[in-house]
This record gives C-alpha cells, structure tokens and sequence, in this order.
C-alpha cells in the first residue's frame, strides 16, 4: 500500500475493506513522492477520495481540517466561474448563429 502506516491506522476498518472490495486490482499506481498529487495526472475520483480520507481521517487538528475545507471550498468556487463563463461563451455563440 502506497500510504504510510500511520494513514492506514488512522482509517477506520470498515473504510479500508470498502476501499479492498472497490479498488481496480489490476491498476498499479504509480506514485511519485517528489510531486504533489495534483501534478501526477490522478483520476478525479482519486483525488476526491484522497480529500474525503484526509478531511474525515487524517487531519489532525481542526485548524489542518479548516484548511482543507476552505480550499475544497476555493476548488468549488472557482469551478462554477469557470462552468458559468463557458456557459455564458455558448449562449454568445448560440445568439450569434441564430442572427
């Protein structure tokens, strides 16, 4: 397993044997420890697991945990400006075809 000990003893049993049934067996990760995980190309659901795991079990004050929901909450933010002003470009283009 890619993560320290100290992860897998912070998550729970049951989240562990999800994780075991659910994962791709045939997938073997590829992680490299001197990039971020954002710069490594993992699939959107990876990420986003990665996220929960960290956020319910491994963050260690509330303060680390603030951090994080702030940020997901900048990602969130950010995402919907980008998803509304591409929206906005194809009711443009939309209006100018019908012209």
């Amino acid at each position: 397993m890619s993560l320290g000990k100290d992860y897998v003893n912070r998550t729970p049993a049951d989240v562990l044997d999800f994780i075991a049934q659910k994962r791709d067996t045939c997938y073997i990760p590829v992680v490299d420890e001197n990039k971020a995980l954002d710069e490594q190309g993992f699939e959107e659901e990876t990420m986003t697991m990665l996220a929960m795991l960290k956020l319910n079990y491994w963050c260690r004050t509330e303060k680390e945990k603030t951090a994080l929901l702030n940020l997901l909450e900048t990602n969130e933010r950010e995402l919907q400006q980008k998803l509304s002003s591409s929206m906005s470009a194809r009711e443009l283009l939309r209006m100018f075809k019908q012209s």
